[in-house]
């Protein structure tokens, strides 16, 4: 009776959080509109606006520039809270309790624009969604307070409910870090009230109340939702600018997927983030540790689409090779690449495209044909100079997220690298498009059909924005393995980069196909709105070209994302919820 109590309660505390966040990050009239205007296009083949249209085959988007990076129009960032992901909540969960604290299942993320940091914008949570937080809390706390040794992970164990000092510290110390900031006396004498009265109870205990605690902070708005509201700074010609508990929120959650340490909050509580040089050297910090590499695990998954890789169903008929139990591992390869560059080489992030240098363990040798991995886990390795398979977009993860059950997919393929690598603007597919015929002709490969297919206008303009790139990549098949032919032809893997912000390179095949993509104009621009976006967690507008450009001009100078990410954080972007007043 107790629990239902409690879960009504905590639910009365979620609804009243959306009521106040529909105010944060709705609309707001005083603010003024985008002087771009009210009609453009998403980054990365969201919605388009209207006044789109056709010229010679090709959509022509509105407000195209010259380097090939289209901005959406929008208004002034506004303050909001955010909802935290499912990873970001997880990894909190692993910070506040220790690394083996159960996981239970979670609302599924709302994706925007590829990202779910995002989607985390509209915050709503569905009642089922509040059951499932109840539940991940309680898995998580009944974990730790089931064992006495692990209660060594909290500030402070009290013996009996007479240790009012102890349960104070444990509280006020979980607390800060759960909620990202100090707890308030009000709060404090909440938690700390709701622990007296539980262990208070027969057969009861002051663990059990300080269980029920620390469910209860778990649960709370104050840490299921990042609070990013800004105050004027005086210093700062009355800007609106991230408070410095806001600020070390806003560093956790980019840089560590998840709550400040207490090295962060000693900084806020110092005052030390409000300038661009101490927030540097917080970010240098939780750069340096290994909490690090799973915030650019979330980026490289999203970025990658393995979600879809997940989700990935494939004939066992057509390719008997393949067991879903290989998806792991493939996944991993593909993290373990993009980790070794930015953390251990930080080096170029763009020499991932065309290089040989791959993780594999066992299964992925035996995958793949390649010579035996010794050992269990993954190892570094070279693949043989005069071999297919290349860069990123050779792991298998990509090749087979982004292909059919029954085949490959060029318009897949084509359409991850447009949107995600090259932030192309792919339109939906209008009503009347004919489908590709189910069964080939004899001889016929994959290429020919679609070609036949793109010959219908309704057809060619997007298909020509795509293919291209999927053709290159026709080289491998529908689980990611090399092949020559399909349908008894010869394959045509060629291709060529034509459009704004591209250098109109041919190649033939994914190893030429990775080469000429780092060499495109556009790569890195694209980049690095990927990252800005997901870090600021909303789409970039047009009002942030400013801050993308002089963030692309400082990366084209190596390409070295770990240098990326401490220019972002230190920008007025980051640091204000509007850079430019007025």
């Amino acid at each position: 009776m107790r629990g239902q109590q409690l879960f009504y309660f905590r639910t009365t505390i979620l609804l009243a959080a959306l009521g106040a966040s529909a105010v944060a990050c709705g609309s707001d009239p005083t603010r003024k509109p985008s002087p771009t205007g009210p009609d453009s296009v998403t980054v990365g083949g969201g919605m388009s606006g209207g006044g789109s249209s056709t010229t010679g085959g090709q959509p022509e988007v509105p407000g195209m520039t010259v380097d090939g990076l289209t901005l959406p129009s929008g208004n002034a960032p506004s303050p909001r809270l955010h909802r935290l992901t499912t990873s970001e909540l997880q990894n909190s969960l692993r910070d506040l309790l220790g690394d083996d604290v159960p996981l239970k299942e979670l609302e599924p993320d709302n994706v925007v624009d590829g990202f779910a940091s995002i989607g985390a914008g509209v915050v709503t949570v569905s009642p089922s969604g509040v059951r499932l937080y109840e539940s991940a809390a309680r898995a998580a706390t009944d974990f730790v307070f089931a064992e006495p040794t692990r209660l060594s992970r909290l500030a402070c164990a009290p013996q009996n409910a007479a240790d009012a000092a102890c349960l104070g510290k444990a509280i006020g110390s979980f607390g800060r870090r759960a909620f990202r900031r100090p707890l308030t006396d009000a709060e404090v004498t909440r938690f700390t009230t709701l622990a007296t009265t539980i262990a208070a109870k027969d057969g009861s205990s002051v663990g059990a109340g300080l269980r029920s605690a620390l469910n209860a902070i778990l649960q709370s708005p104050s840490f299921i939702y990042r609070v990013e509201l800004g105050a004027p700074s005086a210093a700062d010609g009355g800007k609106l600018k991230y408070t410095d508990f806001e600020m070390a929120s806003r560093l956790a959650a980019t840089l560590w997927d998840s709550v400040p340490d207490d090295a962060l909050l000693d900084a806020a509580q110092a005052g030390l983030l409000a300038t661009a040089d101490g927030i540097k050297a917080q970010a240098e910090r939780l750069l340096a540790d290994p909490k690090a590499h799973r915030a650019l695990r979330a980026f490289t998954d999203e970025l990658f689409g393995m979600s879809r890789f997940a989700e990935a169903v494939k004939d066992p008929a057509l390719f008997p090779t393949w067991t879903d139990d290989l998806k792991p591992a493939l996944q991993q390869e593909l993290e373990l690449k993009v980790e070794d560059m930015v953390f251990s080489q930080k080096g170029d992030f763009f020499s991932l495209y065309d290089d040989r240098v791959t993780f594999l363990n066992h299964q992925l040798a035996k995958f793949y044909g390649l010579p035996d991995v010794q050992g269990e886990g993954f190892i570094r390795t070279q693949l043989p100079a005069d071999s297919p398979r290349v860069g990123l977009l050779g792991t298998g993860a990509v090749l087979a997220g982004h292909a059919l059950p029954q085949r490959t997919s060029p318009t897949q393929r084509g359409k991850f690298v447009a949107e995600s690598l090259l932030c192309r603007i792919v339109p939906a597919p209008p009503n009347n498009v004919p489908p590709l015929p189910a069964m080939p002709l004899p001889g016929q490969t994959l290429r020919q059909r679609l070609e036949a297919h793109r010959s219908s206008p309704a057809c060619s303009g997007c298909h020509a924005l795509m293919d291209p790139f999927g053709f290159g990549m026709e080289d491998f098949d529908g689980v990611g393995l090399y092949r020559t032919m399909d349908g008894g032809s010869p394959l045509d893997p060629t291709g060529t980069f034509t459009g704004a912000g591209l250098d109109g390179s041919a190649f033939r095949g994914l190893a030429e196909l990775g080469a000429a993509l780092r060499k495109q104009p556009v790569l890195g621009p694209c980049l690095v709105t990927k990252l800005y976006s997901e870090s600021q967690g909303r789409t970039a507008t047009e009002l942030d070209r400013a801050t993308i450009n002089q963030l692309s001009a400082g990366f084209a100078a190596g390409h070295q994302v770990d240098q990326l990410i401490l220019a972002m954080v230190q920008s007025e972007s980051f640091r204000f919820v509007e850079p430019s007043k007025g």
